[in-house]
């Protein structure tokens, strides 16, 4: 028998240090792998494999935006339907709350 349904392993997900700051760095705007990689603090490696679950999640989506030049670049950013859920918002509070019950320990 399963401790958890399936579906909770989207909230583990969410909780990696890396996924959360992935999503803090995109509330602001939208960002290259770049801006992105430096924003969170994360390898290459790294950020190939949050974002790749990030976008199976559907909480990061990919855009490509004009540039100066007549070139697209692409950027990634904060699905609508994460954002419609508040899903960074949510992330953040159940942190706090897990933080606050583990310096009780």
């Amino acid at each position: 028998m399963r401790y958890a349904p399936k579906e909770w392993n989207a909230v583990a997900v969410l909780m990696r240090d890396s996924t959360y700051s992935v999503l803090e760095a995109l509330i602001e705007s939208p960002k290259t792998w770049t801006e992105l990689k430096n924003r969170a603090k994360l390898t290459d490696g790294g950020l190939q494999k949050i974002l790749k679950e990030m976008l199976k999640r559907n909480l990061v989506e990919e855009l490509f935006i004009k540039g100066e030049s007549e070139f697209k670049i692409k950027k990634y950013a904060i699905s609508k339907d994460a954002k419609k859920e508040k899903i960074y918002e949510k992330a953040r509070e159940l942190r706090k709350s897990l933080e606050k019950v583990s310096t009780k320990c």
